[in-house]
This record gives C-alpha cells, sequence and structure tokens, in this order.
C-alpha cells in the first residue's frame, strides 16, 4: 500500500513499482493516515510505503498503529525532511527504510525486493478468493481485444474503486473526452462506466464478506467506495437479489 497526500507522489510511486518488478503485485493508494489504517483492515499489506507527514494521521502514528494491530509488519517511510528525529522514531519502531524525497527509484526497489524475498515460501500458496459461480461475477475485465485506453480505464477503476471516482476522474487521467470514454465502455463491455464501478465494487464487497470474518457490513460499505451502508444494500439487493449478510451466510458455508 502506498501513502501520500501528495496524489503525483503516490501515482509516481505506483508507477515505479508497476513498471520494474517482476513479480505479481496488488496495490492501493491512500491520501491520508486514516483513509490508510481503513484499508489496510481489509487489504493487510505486506508493504506499506508511506510519507511522514499527512494530515488525519501521520505517517510514523500510521506505522505504530498498523503494527498494534498486526494489519502489516513491513514499511518504508519516505520524507521531505532529513530531519534525525524522524528517523530515530522510525527505526525505533522497526522501519525498513528511510528515503528523502526525491526518491531514488533503485533504493526503493531494492528495499522492495528485500520484502519481497522474505515472505514464505508457502506464501502463493495462500486460497484463491474465489467467488461463488454466480453469473454476475462472470464478467471478464482482462479481454486482450480492449483498446488501450478501456484497459487504462478499467485498470484505474479496479484501483481506485474506494474512492469517489467519475467518468471526469477518468478523463482527467486519461486526457480524453468524457464522452469518448464512456462510449468505449458501451462498445466492448456492454456496460456502462456506472454499472462496471458498481460490478467492481459489488465483487470486492463480497470477497470481504466471505473471507474478512472480523470486518462489518458498514465497514465493508465504506471500503468498497459507498459513503454509506444503506447504498451497499441497494446495490447487492439490485444486482445480487439479496442483502449482504443473505450474502454472507449463504455462501460462506461453502468456503
Amino acid at each position: 500500500m502506498i501513502v501520500d497526500d501528495e496524489e503525483n507522489i503516490a501515482n509516481g510511486i505506483l508507477s515505479i513499482i508497476e513498471s520494474n518488478v517482476d513479480f505479481p503485485t496488488s496495490i492501493h493508494l491512500a491520501y491520508d493516515g486514516q483513509q490508510a489504517f481503513d484499508i489496510a483492515a481489509a487489504f493487510k499489506p505486506d508493504l506499506v510505503i508511506t510519507d511522514i507527514r499527512m494530515h488525519m494521521m501521520n505517517g510514523l502514528d500510521l506505522v505504530k498503529n498498523l503494527k498494534e494491530k498486526e494489519l502489516c509488519n513491513n514499511f518504508i517511510i519516505i520524507s521531505g525532511y532529513d530531519k534525525f528525529t524522524y528517523a530515530q522514531t522510525a527505526i525505533r519502531f522497526g522501519v525498513i527504510g528511510y528515503l528523502l524525497k526525491p526518491i531514488d527509484k533503485q533504493e526503493l526497489l531494492s528495499l522492495i525486493y528485500n520484502v519481497y524475498n522474505s515472505l514464505p515460501q508457502t506464501y502463493s500458496l495462500i486460497k484463491d478468493r474465489i467467488l461463488p459461480d454466480l453469473e454476475y461475477f462472470s464478467v471478464n475485465l482482462d479481454e486482450e481485444n480492449y483498446p488501450t485506453s478501456l484497459k487504462k480505464a478499467i485498470l484505474y477503476i479496479e484501483k481506485n474503486y474506494m474512492n469517489d471516482i467519475s467518468l471526469q476522474t477518468l478523463s482527467d487521467e486519461l486526457l480524453l473526452h468524457p464522452c469518448y470514454i464512456s462510449s468505449l465502455f458501451g462498445k466492448f463491455t456492454e456496460n456502462s462506466f456506472k454499472s462496471l464501478l458498481e460490478y467492481i465494487r459489488i465483487k470486492k464487497a463480497a470477497e470481504l464478506l466471505l473471507f474478512e470474518k472480523d470486518i462489518t457490513v458498514s465497514e465493508i460499505s465504506y471500503l468498497v467506495g459507498y459513503n454509506n451502508e444503506r447504498r451497499l444494500y441497494d446495490a447487492f439487493q439490485k444486482r445480487l437479489n439479496c442483502t449482504p449478510g443473505d450474502f454472507k451466510n449463504l455462501y460462506s458455508t461453502a468456503q
């Protein structure tokens, strides 16, 4: 998980990782410490790369809280301040790296590979989160014949579904007109942008309901991008003809 209240820096770190590591990754972005803590409760990252000075909760407090809750054990601190007391506190918390901005790409990648190589060999054998064989979950978002612009749009949604995103958000990100992006979804996926975003959110919520036993429905609604529990209920009723609780009760026994 990458945490920085400057979106361009968070996206820059994301780009470095995606362009240079040769192992599969699942990366979440957060733009303040509190949001990062909430996401980590469900995501349980192997590594958190966090800025040190942020509003809501600073990087050191985030590290301390995540360690106390046993949500992550590996941390890299990034900072624009060469301040000894920051580094001293980070070392006391067991942070594996303290990098100054602008970030040295090779130093960052070296730390990331150190974490990856330290993971248990059995890590790759962790049970896949396989959802029930329902028609609704059969949408394939990885079609090779999709245009590059559509692939980028879908990838952006998959990485940012927990945020308040819109066609205008995609337009700003991809530098394409919203109407053109909308036409891509309709032509190639037979879904609108809104229905595809809803699909990704419901699918992620279903995973959390079945495989994260200690998270409440209210917490899940926030984690997948709905600002209240009612919206998650309405989405499940509309698409799966059941409430989130009914879905969990019905299908968790089959896992």
